[in-house]
C-alpha cells in the first residue's frame, strides 16, 4: 500500500525556477557578487537582492543589461527559453567582455526601438482614426 500510484502525479518534470532564482543560480554560476552586478547594473544592492528574492522585477532595460552581462538571453531570463549563455571560461576574456558590452547595448536599442515601434504604430492608429 506504500507503492505510489502514478496516476496521481500531477507534472513529472522538474518545478520551474522564478525570475529571482534564475538570476541568483546564474549569478553564481558565473562567479559573480551580487554587489558589483548592482554597480554594473547603476542600481542599489538592495534593488539588485529583491530582483534575487522575487519581491520586485528588473525594468526592461535593466533585465536586458543584466542577461548581457550574464551572458543569456532576456527571453531565458524570463522564462528559461532561448540562449543559455556562454562558457565560463569566455567569461573571463577581456575580449569577451567587450563583446558582452557591446551586445549589451545593442538589446537595449533593440529594447528601445521595439518601444519606439509600438508607440508609432499607436500615434499612426490614432491619426487614421480623426
Amino acid at each position: 500500500m506504500s507503492k505510489k500510484n502514478e496516476k496521481n502525479v500531477i507534472s513529472t518534470t522538474k518545478p520551474e525556477m522564478t525570475l529571482g532564482g534564475r538570476i541568483t543560480q546564474l549569478r553564481i554560476d558565473g562567479g559573480y557578487d551580487s554587489y558589483d552586478l548592482s554597480k554594473q547594473l547603476g542600481v542599489k544592492l538592495e534593488t539588485y537582492e529583491s530582483w534575487e528574492l522575487d519581491r520586485s522585477e528588473p525594468r526592461i532595460n535593466k533585465l536586458v543589461a543584466l542577461a548581457a552581462i550574464l551572458g543569456v538571453s532576456p527571453t531565458y531570463l524570463l522564462a528559461e527559453e532561448g540562449h543559455k549563455g556562454i562558457s565560463k571560461a569566455k567569461k573571463t576574456s577581456g575580449h569577451n567582455i567587450k563583446v558582452i558590452t557591446l551586445q549589451q547595448k545593442v538589446l537595449f536599442l533593440e529594447a528601445q526601438l521595439k518601444e519606439n515601434l509600438k508607440q508609432l504604430k499607436k500615434i499612426s492608429r490614432d491619426i487614421n482614426n480623426l
